[in-house]
């Protein structure tokens, strides 16, 4: 062959480099799902997820969560920061930003949580083969030696026959609901029989309960709430929010003391209206909540709040609610609430001195009232209202109108309570099948001899008391029950 030919004999051909780099690189899906199965059943990725979710859980534990109602409003979430601050000084904001005051509703959470749940998911089904085959396809014939290394053996003649000792070996067995396999295969007979063959499976329905535990904080965590503190002012109702469509009012609320002045009782006579209508009305204790359409409404707290009205140049009104006193501060002295009003990018402070305080400038019966920019430090305006009296700032006017009682109530919706009742059933369920039905085994081998038969049997399986007990137990029931007469060899531990 000439070279001309060699030449066009090697670019003939489909187009393309001859190495193939540029060749188009194709992956079949049942090998990538193979690589990602790989990778989230591999120990040490699971370990990798179990370390970061106890990191969180750590961070969670050692800090101060902000509650969920306040991290929906930024004014509220503002002053809850600031009552950190004294605690964390400068490292608040930064704390903040990365989530600190937030973690077990962050991103990143959801996410390592998530990823646990697949990990441990991966890692129950790649061991359920190995638990399937000893359970439902068990390894039947043994050699003969193993009938003298084993950690449990026993060996006794008898005069009856193999079929006769068979027999007996089998019954007992049934008797005492124990699972009885032949072996056809010699020599002799073999039998194989095991109790609690199921039981191996509590790991794997113990993983799966923690998968659904997790699937219940996660269930409640998108699509539930948890509002620790939703205030209302004795008459004046609020919106629930969430996507509830409720507005709940306290009709009026009282408390009782015990003689040393500790609280005895308190209850709020709470209506709920949804639409206008009267949807459920209870008398909320602590330990009494409201319950109405997955919602719940657990009474927490109680105080003073200041009844505010703020009107626009028009006189229109807009605002008008108690301002809870909730929060207190550093020096103790004075107790003081947060409003946000969004659509005039105001945020009011409303200032009292703190029960059995002086000194601080307010006396009883007054308010101080601070107007702020949203997100700004410096006040457009700031004055000590009498009861009845209010403040003209930039086109608003801020009237104090009276003190009034307000109620501090606890209001969840947590969808994922029953999927974590399942989960902590199955993981219940799952370690008492692992801890208290071991999956013990024994191997029978009956052979021939010139006056009867000779019965071996033996267990590798993981030697307790108990079991070592029922078995030199059962080793001996059997030779009394096979002796007409009987010779008994040895029993060996």
């Amino acid at each position: 062959m000439s070279l001309e030919t060699d030449e066009r004999t090697r670019t003939e051909g489909p187009q393309g480099a001859a190495d193939g780099l540029d060749d188009t690189v194709t992956v079949a899906p049942s090998q990538l799902f193979g690589s990602i199965y790989a990778f989230f059943y591999n120990k040490r990725v699971g370990l990798v997820l179990i370390l970061l979710t106890g990191l969180f859980a750590l961070i969670g534990v050692l800090f101060p969560q902000a509650p969920a109602g306040v991290r929906d409003d930024p004014a509220s979430m503002q002053a809850w920061l600031e009552s950190a601050r004294p605690t964390f000084g400068g490292w608040t904001d930064i704390m903040a930003t990365l989530g600190f005051f937030n973690v077990f509703a962050s991103i990143p959470f959801v996410v390592v949580i998530t990823l646990l749940a697949v990990s441990t998911l991966a890692c129950t089904c790649h061991r359920l083969p190995l638990l399937y085959r000893p359970a439902f396809q068990p390894h039947t014939r043994v050699s003969a030696e193993f009938f003298n290394r084993a950690r449990l053996r026993g060996d006794f003649t008898s005069n009856v026959t193999v079929h006769a000792a068979v027999s007996f070996i089998t019954d007992h067995a049934r008797r005492s609901q124990v699972r009885v396999l032949e072996d056809p295969r010699g020599p002799g007979r073999n039998l194989y029989t095991d109790k609690w063959h199921l039981a191996p499976f509590g790991t794997a329905v113990a993983h799966v309960g923690i998968v659904v535990i997790m699937a219940g904080f996660l269930l409640s965590s998108l699509t539930g709430f948890r509002d620790e503190q939703f205030t209302l002012t004795i008459g004046h109702p609020t919106e629930v929010g969430h996507g509830t469509g409720l507005v709940a009012e306290a009709k009026s609320f009282q408390d009782s003391y015990y003689p040393d002045g500790t609280p005895m009782d308190y209850v709020t006579d709470l209506v709920l209206t949804r639409d206008g209508e009267q949807v459920a009305r209870h008398d909320v204790r602590v330990n009494d909540p409201l319950k109405y359409d997955g919602v719940m409404f657990h009474q927490a707290y109680f105080g003073i709040a200041a009844v505010v009205q703020v009107t626009d140049a028009q006189g229109q009104v807009v605002f008008g609610d108690g301002v809870p006193l909730e929060f207190t501060t550093q020096d103790g002295s004075m107790v003081y609430g947060v409003v946000e009003l969004a659509e005039q990018q105001r945020e009011l402070f409303v200032i009292g001195s703190a029960s059995g305080r002086t000194g601080t400038g307010i006396a009883a019966g007054q308010m101080r009232i601070e107007v702020y920019p949203s997100g700004e430090d410096v006040p457009l305006g700031t004055a000590i209202l009498d009861q009845g009296t209010g403040i003209d700032v930039d086109g608003l006017t801020y009237t104090f109108e009276r003190e009034q009682q307000f109620t501090g109530l606890l209001v969840k919706r947590d969808p994922g309570t029953w999927v974590v009742w399942l989960g902590s059933a199955m993981l219940i369920i799952g370690t008492c099948l692992t801890m208290f039905l071991r999956h013990h085994r024994i191997w029978f081998r009956v052979t021939e001899t010139d006056d009867g038969c000779r019965v071996q049997m033996a267990s590798p399986d993981r030697q307790d008391a108990t079991f070592a007990r029922n078995f030199h137990q059962l080793a001996a029931e059997l030779s009394d029950q096979m002796s007409a007469p009987m010779e008994r060899i040895n029993v060996d531990a």
